[in-house]
């Protein structure tokens, strides 16, 4: 790790020689610099080791939510989430790792630097160990800038006795080098925590917040608020804990990772199917099976507008239950095999057409038996 390079070789080369190593000067200085870099690790072991959260075994949604609300489909609503990839549901602000293999619970993103995904349970260990790597780099520069002005008022003084050898100013330039690159790059990372902590949102909710906000923009959805955000200190008592002073000492966090607090007054539904989508989204596609039933449906009212129109109940309409997994937003697994057999995508037999550069099949080949006046369209529990 980078910050261990200007915390361990410029106490060995820099350090320890100038205040004549070991003395009362040496230990005031550096062993705080030496505890700053214990807790470094023993965060960083601890956001490496803790499991972010997994979905318990045969976790449900409330029953009463589990039924798509197809009634609200034009303001962006959906039923519960579900994972088409773990075949299971999801929690709220619970998201599917394609590293990981499997959902995580409050999924922060997945961080090559712990080889482990930042999730509810380590989300806090995670935050705790960039704060002390800051910490502890920026309490190495300090040290360095005192050390360079030591020499620079010596040498002016004539004591050229105290100038550093060769070794030691190029370990010095290298490590100012080095504390200034960890310093700016963790930095920006922890400022951005930080204000995901106050705002209590993962980064990829970050995004669907932005993205949210653009459908409320566009008039695609009305207004909707961030369910989780309850304030700043609330918000980070969550993750770090209830005592300010004890933010910064590694503890499990509180709760469970499958319910959150939410604001006063927000839709129960809101937490599960967070965040609502583009009704754009959630109209059929016109290679889907529902929006072929329709075709047909209107097919058959324009050849006899009397016709009783039976439709079995049960419909799955797919943008009900929002996923994570690799096609989270898109309809492959119903447009897949289109050229091959258009409607034979579920398991319900239909006439196959052979594939055509251009649209000369006419509609009413699509329907069956169009001298009788009441028609059956195919059960929709097979989609």
């Amino acid at each position: 790790m980078l910050e261990y390079i200007p915390g361990k070789v410029s106490q060995l080369f820099i350090f320890l020689p100038a205040y004549e190593w070991w003395t009362m000067e040496s230990a005031i200085k550096l062993i705080p610099l030496n505890l700053l870099i214990l807790m470094v690790f023993y965060n960083y072991y601890l956001a490496v080791t803790t499991d972010p959260g997994k979905i318990p075994i045969a976790w449900e949604p409330p029953s009463s939510l589990i039924a798509p609300l197809k009634e609200m489909a034009s303001e962006g609503v959906t039923g519960p989430r579900f994972c088409k990839t773990c075949h299971v549901y999801k929690p709220p602000r619970s998201h599917h790792c394609r590293y990981c293999g499997r959902c995580v619970l409050k999924m922060d993103h997945h961080c090559p630097w712990i080889n482990n995904c930042v999730g509810h349970d380590n989300y806090g260990h995670f935050v705790r160990f960039i704060i002390y790597a800051d910490i502890a780099v920026a309490y190495v520069l300090l040290l360095l800038v005192v050390r360079v002005r030591a020499i620079m008022s010596a040498i002016q003084r004539f004591q050229f006795d105290a100038e550093p050898d060769t070794t030691a100013v190029i370990v010095m330039v290298l490590n100012f080098v080095l504390a200034f690159i960890v310093l700016f790059c963790v930095g920006i990372l922890a400022i951005y925590q930080l204000y995901c902590l106050a705002k209590n949102q993962t980064n990829i909710e970050a995004w669907e917040r932005g993205k949210v906000e653009s459908l409320v923009k566009r008039g695609k959805i009305p207004p909707v608020r961030y369910p989780f955000d309850i304030g700043v200190y609330e918000n980070i008592c969550y993750v770090l804990g209830p005592n300010p002073l004890l933010w910064l000492w590694p503890k499990k966090i509180q709760g469970d990772g499958l319910t959150f607090p939410v604001i006063g007054g927000t839709d129960v539904r809101l937490p599960f199917y967070w965040p609502p989508r583009d009704p754009d989204d959630l109209r059929p596609s016109i290679f889907s099976s529902k929006y072929k039933r329709q075709q047909e449906i209107q097919q058959i009212l324009r050849q006899d507008p009397n016709a009783e129109i039976e439709e079995s109940d049960g419909y799955y309409d797919s943008g009900s239950f929002v996923t994570d997994s690799e096609n989270e937003y898109s309809l492959d697994e119903e447009e897949q095999g289109l050229n091959n057999n258009i409607y034979n995508l579920s398991g319900t037999y239909y006439k196959e057409y052979p594939s055509t550069d251009d649209d000369t099949i006419p509609l009413a080949s699509f329907t069956t038996n169009n001298t009788t006046s009441r028609k059956k369209i195919p059960s929709s529990k097979q989609d």
